[in-house]
């Protein structure tokens, strides 16, 4: 366990030092637009990005755990068949294919919803569609991302994906500065996803190119009669069907408010709330990392010792209720202190931030929740459990939001994220991942305690036991 436990914690290390640095990015990249547009161009920017990302629902698809997903299933029986069946590569085609075929339906639906709006040619067309070329970097990027995780390779991923989005905000605040439409920017900041990509598949490739040279590979060639064919599109679909409904399912979460903010407010209110939830997004960006840097891990360890997951979990949550709201109250009164100087324009948003608090502390805990539910495979639970949320959230953000104008929307995001806490706590207790009656302000158990030390320190004994 020691072995497992060193390795969530070197992956989470990892995963978090990329996610401050693209967080650092897109902050300063927040800044520089709201510095240079103001609040009703950047509300305008915003939107037309929100009207884009929404439709990455038909790309993600839940492709990337469940790429990771069936290939750590195929660890326990690595003969000779189960190598030819389970192969990286063809995986990795099958997913590209899917992928490619979600952005073609995203790119065609955001084409004609443009051409509703504007005539072809307008300033406002050209703006609505600029940030279409991100769904096909976003297949690129998504699919390296999670082959670089099964692999273990998550130093080199995330140094990629650092380079890919701290080159597109460089190129979108150069044209900022230099006065340039929000349509150019929204098109250069569309391109990180195309240099994350490249950089990780490239590196793949020479890595294979070396070992063929050298004459270590140690490919299988699949015959006429492997099973492959016939189990490929199964095995995705086996573990991708959850990943997909949840994945949408926070999609939505993520634009909804916006649109919301944009189109029953106004375009300045949507710059406002624009720049608070993206300031937001720093903390919920750390937290989705990690968990993602965890999910192999946690596959491999679900599938031979589920009792050491339960552990994990009870010593998170414990940890995050006692120390998760201080954090996140520290994180935006610092971002407060940093924003309010450079864009006083924006005080509005920054008014905005404290009433984020409970949401990112309820976000931090239900992350795991979800991260622990998915590890045991206990689909059917944490798919109900994003669906009854994000039916409440769908069915109050528009009354909130009219009644109480910015503040009803930033309620609605709260209300998501503690309906999340709560379902899926439901369905961590009624799947055995926690005792039916565990309280997160409890004190730690003796496996907790064993687990923390084995974690952060050099102790090397058994955990969970």
């Amino acid at each position: 366990m020691s072995k497992a436990v060193k390795r969530v914690v070197k992956n989470s290390f990892l995963q978090t030092f990329g996610s401050l640095g693209v967080t650092a990015l897109n902050f300063l990249l927040s800044i520089g637009y709201a510095k240079f547009l103001g609040p009703e161009y950047y509300g305008a920017l915003v939107t037309a990005q929100a009207q884009v990302l929404v439709w990455t629902i038909l790309v993600d698809l839940g492709l990337s755990h469940s790429l990771i997903g069936t290939l750590t299933s195929a660890e326990s029986q690595r003969d000779e068949i189960s190598r030819q069946g389970f192969r990286t590569r063809d995986l990795l085609f099958r997913v590209l294919f899917i992928r490619l075929g979600g952005a073609l339906v995203g790119a065609a639906i955001i084409f004609l919803m443009a051409k509703s709006r504007s005539p072809i040619g307008s300033a406002r067309f050209w703006q609505d569609i600029a940030f279409t070329p991100f769904l096909f970097g976003f297949v690129l990027q998504q699919t390296a991302i999670s082959l670089a995780m099964y692999r273990h390779r998550q130093a080199f991923s995330v140094m990629a994906y650092v380079f890919g989005v701290g080159l597109s905000v460089v190129a979108a605040l150069f044209l900022a500065a230099k006065g340039a439409s929000v349509g150019w920017m929204l098109f250069a900041q569309a391109s990180g996803g195309f240099i994350t990509g490249a950089m990780i598949f490239g590196y793949f490739f020479a890595l294979n190119l070396i070992r063929r040279l050298g004459g270590n590979s140690r490919r299988v060639e699949r015959t006429r009669g492997g099973a492959w064919g016939r189990e490929a599109w199964r095995a995705l679909a086996r573990d991708a069907w959850p990943y997909a409904i949840t994945s949408a399912a926070f999609v939505l979460w993520q634009r909804l408010d916006q649109l919301a903010a944009s189109h029953l407010i106004s375009i300045e209110a949507g710059g406002q709330y624009g720049l608070a939830v993206r300031l937001v997004g720093a903390p919920l960006l750390v937290a989705s990392s990690v968990c993602f840097a965890l999910f192999p891990d946690l596959q491999r360890i679900g599938l031979g010792a589920p009792e050491r997951v339960k552990v994990m979990l009870g010593m998170v949550l414990k940890l995050i209720w006692r120390y998760g709201i201080l954090m996140a109250a520290f994180i935006l009164l610092l971002l407060s202190a940093i924003i309010v100087p450079l864009v006083p324009k924006f005080l509005p948003a920054i008014k905005l931030l404290p009433f984020f608090v409970p949401g990112i502390w309820a976000f931090w805990m239900q992350s795991f929740f979800i991260s622990a539910l998915f590890g045991l495979r206990e689909y059917r639970r944490v798919v109900l459990a994003h669906l009854y949320s994000i039916a409440a959230y769908a069915a109050l953000l528009p009354i909130l939001t009219l009644s109480f104008g910015l503040l009803g929307v930033v309620w609605s995001f709260n209300v998501f994220c503690f309906a999340m806490v709560f379902f899926t706590a439901r369905a961590a207790k009624a799947g055995g991942i926690l005792p039916a009656k565990f309280l997160p302000w409890h004190p730690y158990t003796e496996a907790e305690r064993k687990l923390i030390s084995t974690a952060f320190s050099g102790h090397r004994g058994k955990v969970g036991a």
